[in-house]
């Protein structure tokens, strides 16, 4: 089965010297309009074309299915669980680069460097002044399971991969238990 190189940024992937080719072939979760004109200023640097398969879902399956026949030399992602599951399923390889080494934190590439990432996601909580009052700067996700937002929670499905996404971080920060009691007191909110 051929192994990919999964990103969370594909810039980063251009300059390690392996990747140099006359086109490249890019399987991505991001929408269009915010990918594409990084993907025609690279064009435009380079002269590397890039093809693009755009996905909502199923690119890991794509990829078991394709093998190593697959077309796809990078996968852009949009979340730590997307990376998950490609890893998950097998269809990524390490990739040894000095040149991520040197501009990718350690904190932001897999141990197995198998995946890096060059941007995180801000997790916004918004509220309505007239229900909720101005929340401070001191708020945050555990305050979300206290009594007095009872009824004044709206959220994804909890199956959303984002919300999987801050779950397991709650789960990596404060371990399942405390984890599993603020999941408790948002339901009951």
């Amino acid at each position: 089965m051929k192994k990919l190189l999964t990103l969370s940024a594909i810039a980063a992937s251009f300059a390690a010297p392996a990747m140099a080719a006359e086109e490249v072939n890019v399987y991505s979760y991001r929408q269009p309009f915010l990918v594409e004109p990084m993907f025609n200023e690279f064009t435009k640097e380079t002269g590397i074309k890039v093809n693009v398969k755009f996905a909502k879902k199923g690119l890991a399956e794509k990829l078991q299915q394709e093998g190593e026949y697959s077309p796809a030399d990078v996968v852009l992602t949009t979340d730590i669980s997307r990376l998950a599951e490609l890893t998950d399923k097998d269809v990524v390889q390490a990739v040894d680069s000095d040149v991520i080494n040197a501009n990718v934190p350690a904190q932001y590439r897999d141990k197995e460097n198998e995946w890096f990432a060059l941007t995180l996601r801000t997790r916004n909580v918004y509220s309505s002044r007239d229900r909720v009052g101005k929340l401070g700067a001191e708020f945050n996700y555990a305050d979300l399971a206290n009594p007095e937002y009872k009824g004044k929670i709206c959220t994804r499905s909890g199956k959303h991969p984002y919300n999987v996404s801050l779950v397991s971080s709650m789960i990596a920060h404060h371990g399942e238990a405390e984890t599993k009691e603020w999941l408790e007191g948002v339901k009951a909110t």
